[in-house]
């Protein structure tokens, strides 16, 4: 049977990352044809289509009541999209492309900051407070990133917003929403294919759920946010490729939220391993490095220029090494 389990696997991986970069072609359409622009479009739009088998995966981890997978894959998600970003960034360090970056990208990352950090503190004091059945932690992290949201919306409304103009009026636009839908569908089915048969992969062998969920299952349903990026990248839209990254990473702990919904085991933050605590304070610094990236306007050369990025790089490796100690 393991074998079947592979087969889906690398096919869904495959369907999913060819549907992600027309997902991207299509997100970076609108954002040059309206005034939604890189930012939002990659925020938003293309954050939240390519982290539908995030959802899907950890709804299903929560209903089955393994909350190491369901909280593993929500941060190892994070720290995997930002592992990409900066190894796209050195691959495209001639270009240079992160010294061009909106400053507007900070508001995502202090957003992205405040859920890895009250998402440490809950996994290291193994929070079990609860309202209903939701833990207070998973409504916090629902409040911050609703508001969170809201303010980025508001902060990127322009006069033309406010005309409420019918973009969708465009042929081109009308064709790429389209598209956009349709390509997020199939990122949404084949992604969670890839999910569920790579979490059949894990049963199989002697890793622990926090590891796989943190690393094999993270990887696969990553694959359309860093397959999203790249192409936005090659398209020379950076802010498109850095929303799309820090939007898909408060999209994903907001998933863990969601995914306490379904966890009817208690409190999903109170039934994790004490390795999650550390993928959670490196989801805190790998995003912390992202802000200093956005925030630079020049580099002496190309090595200061990269060393953020391999800086961000070895966290990573460290952080997956103490997972698997």
């Amino acid at each position: 049977m393991t074998w079947i389990y592979i087969s889906i696997f690398v096919v869904s991986g495959i369907v999913s990352a060819l549907a992600a970069v027309q997902l991207s072609k299509h997100a970076d359409t609108i954002s040059r044809l309206t005034n939604i622009g890189g930012v939002l479009a990659g925020t938003i739009l293309l954050a939240t289509a390519t982290s539908l088998p995030e959802l899907t995966t950890t709804i299903s981890a929560s209903l089955i009541g393994n909350a190491d997978i369901a909280v593993g894959n929500g941060f190892g998600s994070v720290l995997f999209n930002i592992f990409m970003l900066f190894l796209l960034d050195i691959y495209f360090r001639n270009k240079r492309l992160f010294l061009n970056v909106s400053h507007s990208h900070i508001y995502t990352g202090v957003i992205g900051l405040l859920l890895c950090g009250v998402s440490a503190v809950s996994l290291a004091l193994n929070l079990s407070l609860s309202f209903s059945i939701i833990g207070l932690t998973s409504i916090a992290i629902a409040l911050i990133y609703t508001f969170g949201m809201w303010f980025i919306s508001k902060v990127h409304k322009t006069p033309e917003d406010e005309d409420e103009q019918h973009f969708s009026e465009n042929p081109s636009v009308r064709h790429s929403i389209k598209y956009f839908i349709l390509y997020g569908i199939v990122i949404l089915v084949f992604g969670s294919a890839l999910s569920i048969s790579g979490d059949a992969i894990s049963q199989n062998t002697a890793i622990s759920a926090s590891a796989v969920g943190s690393i094999l299952v993270a990887f696969a349903t990553s694959i359309p946010d860093a397959l999203g990026v790249f192409t936005a990248l090659k398209l020379g839209n950076v802010n498109l490729a850095i929303g799309a990254i820090l939007g898909s990473n408060v999209f994903n702990i907001l998933v863990i939220a969601i995914g306490d919904i379904f966890y009817f085991d208690g409190n999903i933050w109170g039934g994790t391993s004490s390795d999650l605590v550390y993928v959670a304070i490196a989801g805190f610094i790998l995003t912390a490095l992202v802000m200093i990236i956005i925030k630079r306007d020049h580099a002496r050369n190309s090595f200061t220029y990269v060393l953020p990025s391999l800086a961000a790089i070895i966290t990573y490796l460290i952080a997956v090494g103490i997972i698997f100690m």
